[in-house]
């Protein structure tokens, strides 16, 4: 079972405005704002990518199979650090 989906992809891409992060936190993706990683139910939380991060690699809106490879390409990381 897959923990990053093409959906967190899309949602860390097309979020606009603030400072999306996607993260991994007790084995569940999620996509939430930075400033939230300060709080502490996001303890132990993993970074694993920012807008940026992503952005650079490609410009504008994923397609669905861009999304999709991106996001294996991501889970395949987490997996690969125990996330």
């Amino acid at each position: 079972m897959e923990i990053v989906r093409a959906e967190h992809v899309t949602r860390l891409l097309s979020t606009e405005g603030g400072d999306p992060v996607l993260i991994v936190h007790r084995g569940r993706a999620e996509v939430v704002e930075s400033t939230e990683l300060d709080d502490p139910r996001y303890e132990g939380a993993l970074r694993v990518a920012d807008r940026g991060d992503l952005a650079s690699e490609r410009g504008g809106e994923p397609t669905r199979e861009e999304a999709e490879a991106l996001a294996q390409r991501l889970d395949t990381a987490v997996r690969n650090l125990g996330g």
